[in-house]
């Protein structure tokens, strides 16, 4: 009913004072949001480089910032191709109900969540330790806690249902006959995934690791926290003087605005279909 009222709408061409006052309107979130915070971060950035110069830190802490964002977006990618395609391969209510869970922690804030997965991960690592010790006389260290890992569990526990719900919606589309003419023709489900689902999937894959790749870039509270020792980041530049924090969060936007144009040019029909996914879960 609601899609047969949205076809009956027409819209309608405002002009002179009306129009003028409409693009007012719709202009003020993005001028208020990002046009004013931009603009004085790019002022606080331009003094303190004019004064001091660029800081040959920011490079590392930039090129450190895309690596740990890249490396998760990898891993969450590939776990929530499993979970989306465990779904299609084994429909039923608890799959259904598994990949649900995983969604959960999209709702929980990135402070609350590293928070509660810095006991676990530091008894694990302490536990590990002590045992080595013990038994063969070595000490491994943190393991997880020190290397990055808790910080790319933390990335795949609160981004997997962009990754699993954006890959879902693709496979959605690839309708379920096809893997039983493929099937029926001798191909097994190996290959059925190898030369029809990937093919397929392309875009849905390109789409969901974009989004993945930048929200893991500005997440700043969960990096903060269970970053590695001598791992510095962008999100803990940011924490310094307006004028330090400026040119961090402009460089947080332009790293981000890349895939965000590159995802806008990919398939926006995709971009309504993950968006659409992750509204459900």
């Amino acid at each position: 009913m609601g899609s047969d009222v949205a076809e009956g709408l027409t819209p309608a061409k405002l002009h002179g004072f009306a129009g003028y006052g409409m693009l007012a309107v719709v202009s003020l979130p993005v001028l208020l949001g990002f046009v004013a915070p931009a603009t004085y971060l790019a002022f606080q950035s331009f003094e303190r480089i004019s004064r001091f110069g660029l800081s040959p830190a920011i490079i590392t802490e930039s090129a450190n910032t895309v690596f740990i964002a890249a490396v998760a977006t990898l891993v969450i990618l590939g776990a929530g191709f499993v979970i989306a395609y465990a779904m299609r391969m084994v429909p039923g209510a608890v799959s259904s109900v598994l990949a649900r869970m995983g969604a959960l922690g999209y709702a929980v804030p990135g402070t609350v969540l590293a928070i509660s997965l810095l006991v676990p991960l530091a008894a694990f690592d302490n536990a590990l330790d002590g045992l080595m010790r013990h038994w063969f006389g070595i000490s491994t260290g943190l393991i997880l806690s020190g290397s990055g890992a808790a910080l790319v569990y933390a990335y795949a526990a609160r981004f997997m249902v962009i990754s699993s719900g954006g890959i879902e919606a693709g496979l959605n589309k690839i309708s379920r006959s096809i893997d039983e003419t493929a099937q029926t023709l001798g191909a097994r489900r190996r290959e059925v995934m190898g030369m029809i689902h990937l093919p397929l999937l392309r875009p849905a894959l390109a789409s969901a690791a974009l989004l993945v790749f930048v929200d893991c870039l500005k997440e700043l509270p969960a990096t903060l926290l269970l970053r590695p020792f001598d791992f510095e980041t962008l999100a803990e530049a940011s924490r310094g003087t307006y004028e330090d924090g400026a040119i961090a969060a402009l460089l947080i936007v332009a790293a981000g605005l890349v895939p965000i144009i590159a995802l806008s040019r990919l398939a926006r029909p995709e971009i309504a279909d993950v968006a659409d996914e992750i509204s459900r879960s």
